[in-house]
C-alpha cells in the first residue's frame, strides 16, 4: 500500500512539474518577459605563493601578481615556474613583494573574475598593502593584465604587461595607472602593434606609461625584463591613487572638453 502511494506521489510531482514548466513556456511564447539570475559560481584556482623573508616584521606588503603565458597552463605548478618571478623564486631570488603566482586551466584563458576572486581571498590571508598591489604577466598574461586591470580599475597601484595586448577601449579606463609595457620588436606570436596600439591611446591621453621595445627580441621579451631590478625598484615606488581622486580628474577634463566644444560652436 505504502508503494503505491509513493508511486503516485512521483507521478503527481512529475506532472505538475512538466505543467509548470509547459505554462511558463506558454505564458513567455511570443512575448518578452523579465527574468533574473541569482546564483555562485565556484572559482577553484592553484596557485603559488612566496613571502618575503622577514614576512612577520612588517604589518603589510606590496603584493606581485604574475600571471603565466599559454604554454604553462593545466594542473601541474611546475610549470608556473618555468618563467618570470616564480622562477627566480624557486632559484632562490628574495624580493620585497607577496608574490602569488596562479596557474589557468588547460585550453583556458585568464579570466578577470576568477583572478579578482583570487586577489580577495590573498587579501583576507596575508598582510597585504592595497595600495600597492601589481599585476605582471607575459603574452596570455600580459593579455591578462590589461583585461584585469580594465575590469577593476581603482584596484592597482601598477601595471607590467610582457608582449600582450588587449582592447584600445580598455585602456581607456586605466590611464591614471602607471604602466610599464615590454614587447620584442620581432615577435611573430604576438606582433609589436598589439603593444603599440594601447601605448598610443595612452600616451594620447597623457597617462604616465612607459614602453620598452627590445629590438632584437622575438616572442621571449620576458627574461631581460624580469631580470632587470630596475623593474622592481620603479615598481616599489608606485602608489594606487584614491578612486576619488581618479574620478575627480576625470569629470574635471570632461567639464574642460564641453566648454571648449561650446566655445567652438559660438565661434562658427
Amino acid at each position: 500500500m505504502l508503494q503505491k502511494m509513493v508511486s503516485g506521489l512521483v507521478v503527481l510531482l512529475v506532472f505538475v512539474c512538466f505543467s509548470t514548466v509547459e505554462s511558463a513556456e506558454k505564458t513567455s511564447s511570443g512575448k518578452q518577459r523579465a527574468g533574473k539570475l541569482n546564483t555562485t559560481i565556484p572559482v577553484k584556482m592553484d596557485y603559488l605563493i612566496s613571502l618575503p623573508e622577514n614576512y612577520e616584521q612588517q604589518e603589510k606588503w606590496p603584493l606581485l601578481l604574475f600571471l603565466h603565458g599559454a604554454g604553462e597552463r593545466g594542473d601541474n605548478l611546475d610549470l608556473v615556474t618555468i618563467h618570470g618571478p616564480p622562477m627566480l623564486v624557486k632559484n632562490g631570488k628574495q624580493f620585497p613583494f607577496i608574490i602569488v603566482s596562479p596557474q589557468c586551466p588547460k585550453d583556458q584563458l585568464w579570466q578577470p573574475v576568477e583572478l579578482t576572486a583570487l586577489l580577495n581571498e590573498i587579501e583576507q590571508k596575508y598582510r597585504v598593502d592595497k595600495d600597492r598591489i601589481y599585476v605582471s604577466g607575459l603574452s596570455m598574461g600580459g593579455f591578462g593584465t590589461w583585461s584585469l586591470a580594465a575590469y577593476t580599475p581603482y584596484r592597482f597601484a601598477a601595471l607590467v604587461p610582457i608582449c600582450g595586448g588587449g582592447e584600445k577601449f580598455w585602456v581607456k579606463k586605466i590611464k591614471h595607472v602607471p604602466i610599464w609595457v615590454f614587447h620584442g620588436a620581432k615577435d611573430t606570436a604576438v606582433p609589436l602593434e598589439r603593444s603599440q596600439v594601447l601605448v598610443d591611446v595612452l600616451k594620447k591621453a597623457k597617462s604616465d606609461v612607459k614602453f620598452t621595445v627590445y629590438p632584437e627580441a622575438g616572442h621571449n621579451s620576458w627574461t631581460e625584463t624580469y631580470d632587470n631590478p630596475k623593474l622592481y625598484e620603479w615598481l616599489l615606488k608606485q602608489k594606487r591613487k584614491p578612486e576619488s581622486e581618479v574620478k575627480a580628474a576625470d569629470k574635471k577634463e570632461e567639464e574642460a572638453r564641453k566648454a571648449k566644444r561650446a566655445a567652438a560652436k559660438k565661434k562658427k
